[in-house]
């Protein structure tokens, strides 16, 4: 009912939910995102295993593109007393809610930024509360006839590199989680430094919907293969090695360093 009602009026919901590890997380109906944590307690079945089988105590997770938080608080709970999470999310509206599921947790430090190539600011777009999911510096993820039946709204927002990130903070990621629809390659360039010397296990989403300044998501992923990184997906069942496809539908790709 408060899915129908928040779609109806055109607005966001918030209410309480719980993930799977007993955690409280404020969710916003109708968005994706919010509804499948709601409905079952986890989101994206195959990156939540990525994390949970490769975070550890002690870690530094770096959240690009975190959103309401589910990742951030689930990092969270992994790095435990010893580590630390870095969230960056830049849509003023959504910050808030990332704010309040994890703006008090000591391990976590909340950023209002995007993440890019170079420092500066950057216009993004802004779907509104339904699709918050979606907010990027590019056209959104969508059909051209669902684009149609959103509105849109622009917003100016800083951009860091992850290179002048870990270099300010003094930082050594173990894992950094990239979901920043269609600015990911983007957010690969701004951190060459850190995957050459720090060598973390990356996550990156991709999917192909042939937008205008985005590279095919075949480039991206060879790029980190390039970089020493042997790929791996999860195929429902498993987390398994990752064979390079000419196209992609939406998924989450893992990297893991050779050495």
């Amino acid at each position: 009912m408060l899915e129908l009602a928040a779609r109806y009026l055109g607005i966001g919901i918030k209410r309480r939910s719980e993930i799977f590890s007993g955690h409280k997380l404020t969710v916003v109906f109708p968005e994706p995102t919010s509804l499948a944590v709601s409905r079952y307690s986890f989101y994206e079945e195959g990156l939540t295993r990525m994390v949970l089988e490769n975070v550890k105590p002690g870690m530094t997770f770096l959240d690009v593109g975190a959103h309401i938080g589910y990742f951030t608080l689930l990092g969270s709970w992994l790095v435990g007393s010893g580590g630390q999470v870095h969230s960056f999310e830049p849509t003023p509206s959504t910050f808030e809610v990332l704010r309040l599921n994890t703006g008090q947790i000591h391990n976590v430090f909340l950023n209002q930024f995007a993440v890019g190539f170079g420092a500066g600011t950057a216009t993004l777009n802004d779907y509104g509360p339904a699709f918050s999911g979606y907010n990027s510096m590019y056209r959104a993820r969508m059909s051209e006839e669902a684009l149609g039946r959103v509105k849109v709204t622009q917003f100016q927002a800083s951009v860091i590199p992850i290179d002048d990130y870990v270099v300010q903070e003094k930082l050594r990621p173990s894992f950094i989680k990239i979901d920043a629809e269609s600015a990911e390659f983007d957010i690969l360039m701004g951190m060459e430094q850190t995957l050459n010397s720090c060598r973390p296990t990356v996550s990156v989403e991709v999917g192909d919907m042939d937008i205008e300044g985005v590279i095919p998501c075949r480039d991206l992923v060879q790029y980190l293969v390039n970089k020493g990184y042997r790929a791996y997906e999860f195929d429902g069942d498993a987390i398994v090695e990752h064979q390079l496809r000419e196209r992609y539908e939406y998924d989450n790709i893992l990297f893991l360093p050779r050495n």
